[in-house]
């Protein structure tokens, strides 16, 4: 199958589309070399001249999956917002991406439970340590504000405290396991899936402003 020329990086990014729309329409399984290079109009040999083998090319569509999983989380006017106004946009953000992007969800979820090897499921566990490391500045901020100076009452303990009860690092992880339900709530139902409902919640946390 012949055809013009193009560059590289253009035609890696292409077979990469081409198997993840087979991944979300019939499943990992169903990503092989000659399926993708067939869809893509291209020769198997090229798909295993940049991928070199089937987990290769699944490695680099996982790879894609994860990557941009912080961006939000990292974005340069988030600096510049009170603790609880950062802590909010930044869930709100992944929330609204869950609405948005649910079917990719749903993939590397597929990903995590159905290629259990180390070569899969240490990188996605890697992604997820560095997701909740993500959360914990601010997080920590908020309850630092525990000890009284922003309304929470309290005594601080380890890394701060949100009303005597928890730490920094326990909000954190509590943030993370709220998003990683939601997301499977919208993989099951995205239609009904409602980020505001979530988002009214987590406010009627916040302490009163002074």
């Amino acid at each position: 199958m012949g055809g013009p020329k193009r560059p590289e990086q253009e035609r890696v990014e292409e077979i990469l589309a081409t198997a993840y729309g087979i991944a979300l329409a019939d499943g990992l399984d169903a990503v092989t070399a000659r399926r993708v290079a067939t869809a893509a109009g291209i020769s198997p040999g090229l798909v295993f001249f940049h991928f070199q083998s089937k987990d290769g090319l699944l490695l680099a569509l996982l790879d894609v999956l994860l990557d941009g999983t912080l961006d939000a989380l990292t974005a340069p006017g988030l600096a510049a917002l009170a603790p609880w106004d950062r802590l909010e946009r930044m869930v709100r953000g992944e929330l609204e991406r869950l609405a948005e992007y649910h079917a990719g969800v749903e993939l590397l979820f597929a990903f995590y439970f159905s290629r259990r090897d180390d070569l899969f499921r240490s990188r996605i566990e890697s992604s997820f340590g560095r997701y909740l490391e993500a959360f914990l500045p601010v997080c920590r901020e908020v309850a630092a504000a525990g000890s009284g100076q922003d309304g929470i009452q309290g005594s601080a303990s380890g890394s701060g405290g949100i009303q005597g009860r928890a730490t920094g690092d326990d909000l954190a992880a509590t943030i993370v396991a709220l998003i990683q339900g939601a997301s499977i709530q919208a993989i099951r139902a995205p239609a009904a899936f409602d980020p505001e409902a979530l988002l009214a919640t987590m406010q009627a946390f916040r302490p009163p402003s002074d």
